[in-house]
């Protein structure tokens, strides 16, 4: 058995680096989560304002019921909300396909500001969808059509 020679002290080293140590591994365990939280976030699909309302305009359209979505229309285009046949007729359209799911947006680049061009999913198909909006954002038209149609008719 050795025994410190007088006047010497012994000191112990905390195992694990001591507070410092904790301290660089609980900021790397903070970096990695949130690398894989930013990595998470890019890779799912984020809604647009453009996507979102459009959105909800099927959604209004599928339930055959435009107030909802009213104000998000140009003033001078809200009367055609109100006919009925027009809008019973394109509720049973969009309808054909089942229940809607979502849309994303496939606008070609090079396209005009306001024009926006959607594939709307239904559990039992697509539409396509053409949304134009004026300068302040509101609805000026929107279709809903086949994917194999001329863009503009059901």
């Amino acid at each position: 058995m050795t025994l410190p020679a007088a006047g010497r002290q012994i000191i112990q080293v905390p195992q694990g680096g001591g507070t410092r140590g904790r301290l660089v591994r609980t900021g790397g365990l903070a970096l990695a989560i949130f690398i894989v939280l930013v990595l998470l976030f890019k890779a799912f699909h984020h809604e647009n304002r453009y996507e979102a309302l459009a959105a909800d305009v099927t959604r209004a359209i599928a339930a055959n019921n435009m107030a909802p979505v009213a104000d998000d229309f140009n003033a001078q285009y809200r009367p055609e909300l109100q006919n009925r046949a027009k809008v019973g007729s394109l509720s049973d359209f969009v309808n054909e396909l089942g229940a809607f799911k979502d849309v994303k947006e496939d606008t070609p680049s090079g396209s005009a500001p306001d024009y926006h061009h959607f594939v709307a999913d239904f559990a039992q198909g697509q539409r396509s969808e053409d949304l134009k909006v004026d300068s302040d954002g509101k609805i000026t038209s929107f279709h809903v059509h086949s994917i194999t149609a001329t863009p503009g008719s059901p």
